[in-house]
């Protein structure tokens, strides 16, 4: 049943006065109460936040962590109905509004991502992987993925090192997460460029790991062919280990 839009009204009335403070006027309301609605949904969202980014939370200073959530609680109008996707629309405010120059710190942008996509990976609904074979030639037959993951490009190795450590290994880094299948848990994997492109490629196209390997003379010039087959042959080897490669295409 759909309400009122009266009632609608004193939603939205009720709901811009808890961020931004304003003062309204609603019917059957005690002016000097509202106060405490403001409160209790700040500290809803404040909390939320909290302990959607605990290393965000661990290492920023109080004074600025508080900064950022109230800007955010003020002039963000969220959108999700679901308070832990609020996260998510924290993390592209932070973004967006450049929180990492304004509050002076550099590593904040990927440590939000970070946070952020470990646990979207964690709540993502369940998908389906192709029909897959336990039994295959990883150079000649199409690997079947995890399809529950995700590849992130970070600057700083905030997945490796505390971001105090992190600060000072400015680079390019890519992160595989992925959500084992059986137990639910979110693992993580640091890549380098090139297992970083095998994945991609695998899990965008029907194409197999010889075909692929061709192609790296293309990317990276002069390079030793029999040691990058069998460096890679060991990573999928161990993605297999790992319950990341699922097996092979029928």
């Amino acid at each position: 049943m759909s309400l009122l839009q009266e009632t609608k009204d004193i939603q939205s009335k009720l709901a811009l006065f808890c961020r931004t403070g304003e003062s309204i006027d609603l019917p059957g309301l005690t002016p000097s109460r509202l106060h405490h609605y403001r409160r209790l949904v700040y500290n809803i969202i404040q909390d939320n936040l909290e302990s959607s980014f605990p290393i965000v939370y661990e290492y920023i200073e109080r004074e600025k962590w508080q900064g950022m959530v109230y800007d955010f609680f003020c002039r963000h109008n969220c959108k999700s109905y679901q308070i832990w996707q609020i996260a998510g629309e924290f993390c592209e405010y932070a973004i967006k509004e450049d929180f990492a120059t304004r509050y002076q710190i550099e590593y904040l942008n990927d440590l939000l991502k970070f946070e952020w996509e470990e646990m979207l990976v964690y709540n993502m609904e369940n998908i389906s992987p192709d029909n897959y074979i336990d039994t295959g030639d990883p150079l000649n037959n199409v690997m079947i993925l995890n399809p529950e993951h995700k590849l992130l490009q970070l600057q700083y190795p905030v997945h490796l090192h505390s971001p105090i450590t992190a600060i000072e290994k400015k680079g390019n880094y890519f992160v595989l997460l992925y959500r084992e299948q059986g137990t639910g848990k979110v693992q993580f994997i640091d890549l380098s460029l090139w297992y970083a492109l095998v994945i991609e490629q695998i899990g965008s196209q029907e194409i197999v790991l010889k075909d692929l390997l061709k192609e790296a003379p293309n990317l990276f010039g002069t390079i030793n062919m029999e040691h990058l087959t069998e460096t890679t042959s060991a990573f999928v080897k161990e993605l297999r280990t790992r319950k990341f490669i699922l097996g092979f295409k029928k």
